[in-house]
């Protein structure tokens, strides 16, 4: 069973099942047949269920146009943890830490300060 607990997932459950009732009665209510033709194909059907395989198909094709972009993010992605997987195994002595920067840079302030009065 999902958590519910957050209110986006609430929000996002209520509008699924919104969603789910609109496209139910749309279907209920557009019943009568239309004929539908591409190139030297025609075929018949109920007007919902035709604007049905219709958004079926745009979301595989859709689909199918962005996994070119993915799989080169991904790619990136992978150089990039791998290069910062290499950072963290390189040794750390030749850089300064970062408390023994700050002190150093508070004392000479610090110097400054006292040369001044």
């Amino acid at each position: 069973m999902p958590d519910f607990s957050s209110i986006r997932t609430r929000f996002a459950v209520v509008g699924a099942i919104v969603l789910f009732l609109v496209a139910v009665l749309f279907t209920l209510q557009n019943t009568q047949p239309i004929r539908v033709y591409l190139l030297f194909f025609s075929t018949e059907g109920s007007a919902a269920l035709v604007l049905a395989f219709t958004f079926v198909l745009g979301v595989i094709v859709g689909s199918l146009a962005m996994v070119p972009a993915r799989l080169r993010d991904r790619k990136r992605i992978k150089k990039l943890e791998q290069k910062a997987g290499e950072d963290n195994l390189s040794p750390q002595s030749d850089a300064p830490s970062a408390s023994s920067g700050n002190q150093g840079t508070q004392g000479s302030e610090r110097n400054d300060d006292s040369s001044d009065s």
